[in-house]
């Protein structure tokens, strides 16, 4: 009998030791994943709205820590999680704003410090991953200047030191919507010889306090939020990406149900606001998504992020993805753009999205997608679609590609026709240009790019250069066989928009490449959504 214990006493050791071995093991694969193998293992995410947006800019007398509710917020619990992760997201983004909870001394309430670690403990425990931002904080930002650099670096050593033990499913994300910060005059005109803003110093003591924080995934923003300023600062600002001994760092940025995209005057205005007050109140919606034009945007989009990115280790997380809650868009519409967004970063590695809801009981916003309340989504095509890109079944735009040497661009942005074909060697350029009168002065159309050691190269066009077409139109070509070009491509008629338009510029490649079929991609996609 003694025997037959000791037997089953060492199983059960057995059974112990080889369960601690697999804990081990888990987190020591975890701990080891790349940045682009932990950002695939996190899946696709999903936002919190504003919850423990910790602001009472309202004036009114409220009840003590019931700050975190002003929003109309649903305070997550196990359960609200758990139905959240039954939907197929894996990852939960978790933004706060802190100045409710902020000491004289520019430390955080324990309290708030202790509410973020039982959310971290409950998500952890249900094998998922948490995003942790720190919001803009404008407010604040504004009125206290270059003492908000200090503010900002004892926010993040307090949390780094608080969270230190929180294994690897805690991401840091540095900050949010700094977008709102640089254009700050106070805040630019302190930062502006700065390469990196706050992310290296960030990046630095999170590394220096110990813990799971010396291989913690860290999210280091663009310079703007918005998907397409984000380009314009990474391109035209040359914005360096900041260093990280232990090469573990994710990219942010948003991309939402896109504004109007055909209004240069409209971007161009929302821009100068940008740079007058900090941040822009105009919205010019785009209420319908679904357009070829629509679904080419957003395959040269993912294309961009793979190779400035991605391709470089640096993964992309998609902070919020959405619509412009303020306006009521086309069902159908929405379907489109959060199948195809979504089911695009399961192709892509090192992509992940996270959807932009809002929170409830709020007079604030007029639309969302998954009822906290009720666990009901507003739209059960939704709960399908995230359901099938979850579990990998959807159409996959990687079978909609075909094999060409050419490459056309139709689209505009602030009056520039940008191609960027990486390492393709470019053999020859064609402008194509519709003219409205005749313009006898000057140069017309300035055509920028570079050769294989990135040198900087322009040509420049005048009326009689180009070939008159059948159509009216006429064709300027560059024949770059013996210069090499590579890289990019950007034509623009800059200052003569009156007189001529720009309608495309075309790219031929010495190799062959593969070309996205948008129109058979999008008929298969809509099939999908309504079957």
């Amino acid at each position: 009998m003694n025997n037959l214990n000791k037997m089953n006493n060492l199983h059960i050791i057995l059974i112990i030791l080889f369960i601690f071995s697999l804990i081990l093991n888990y987190l020591s694969f975890n701990s080891n994943m790349t940045a682009l193998q932990l950002v695939n293992d996190m899946g696709i995410g999903y936002n919190l709205g504003n919850t423990y947006n910790c602001c009472n800019m309202t004036g009114e007398n409220i009840i003590e820590n019931e700050e975190i509710k002003l929003f109309g917020i649903i305070l997550p619990t196990k359960n609200k999680v758990r139905e959240i992760r039954k939907n197929g997201f894996k990852t939960i983004r978790f933004q706060i704003l802190y100045n409710s909870y902020i000491y004289n001394n520019n430390t955080i309430k324990s309290e708030l410090i202790y509410k973020i670690k039982e959310f971290i403990n409950l998500i952890s425990n249900l094998n998922m991953y948490l995003i942790l931002s720190i919001k803009h904080t404008r407010e604040f930002w504004d009125s206290e200047g270059k003492n908000s650099k200090d503010k900002y670096i004892n926010f993040w050593k307090q949390i780094a030191n608080e969270l230190a033990n929180s294994d690897e499913h805690l991401i840091f994300e540095t900050m949010y919507e700094i977008g709102y910060l640089i254009y700050l005059d106070k805040m630019y005109n302190y930062y502006k010889d700065k390469d990196y803003y706050l992310s290296q110093d960030f990046i630095n003591l999170i590394r220096d306090s110990g813990g799971f924080n010396t291989k913690r995934l860290l999210i280091i923003p663009m310079l703007s939020s918005d998907y397409e300023l984000s380009l314009i600062n990474f391109e035209y600002a040359q914005y360096k990406i900041p260093k990280d001994p232990n090469n573990k760092l994710a990219i942010s940025i948003y991309y939402y149900f896109p504004c109007e995209d055909n209004n240069e005057q409209n971007i161009l205005e929302s821009i100068n606001l940008y740079d007058t007050y900090g941040y822009s109140e105009i919205v010019y919606p785009h209420m319908e998504w679904g357009s070829s034009q629509n679904y080419k945007n957003i395959f040269n989009n993912f294309n961009y992020m793979k190779q400035k990115f991605t391709d470089k280790g640096f993964p992309i997380i998609i902070g919020e993805v959405g619509i412009l809650n303020d306006y009521i868009k086309e069902n159908n519409s929405i379907e489109q753009f959060l199948y195809v967004l979504f089911s695009m970063s399961y192709e892509y590695e090192g992509i992940l999205p996270c959807l932009w809801d809002i929170p409830i009981n709020s007079s604030i916003y007029k639309n969302f997608y998954y009822n906290k309340e009720s666990s009901k989504w507003s739209n059960d095509k939704f709960q399908k679609i995230f359901n099938k890109i979850s579990h990998g079944k959807f159409i996959k735009s990687f079978d909609y590609y075909s094999q060409t040497n050419l490459e056309t661009e139709e689209n505009s942005f602030l009056g520039f026709y940008c191609i960027y074909p990486g390492q393709k060697r470019i053999i020859k350029v064609f402008i194509n240009v519709r003219f409205n009168t005749h313009i006898n002065d000057s140069f017309v159309i300035t055509v920028y790019t570079s050769d294989k050691e990135s040198n900087f190269i322009e040509f420049y066009f005048k009326e009689k250069d180009g070939k008159r077409q059948y159509d009216g139109t006429s064709i300027f070509t560059i024949d770059a066989e013996e210069l090499e070009l590579y890289f990019y491509v950007e034509a623009t008629a800059m200052f003569k928009e009156d007189y001529m338009i720009i309608n495309n510029i075309t790219v031929q490649y010495e190799e062959t490449y593969l070309r996205f079929d948008y129109i058979s991609y999008k008929s298969d996609v809509l099939k999908e959504i309504n079957s």
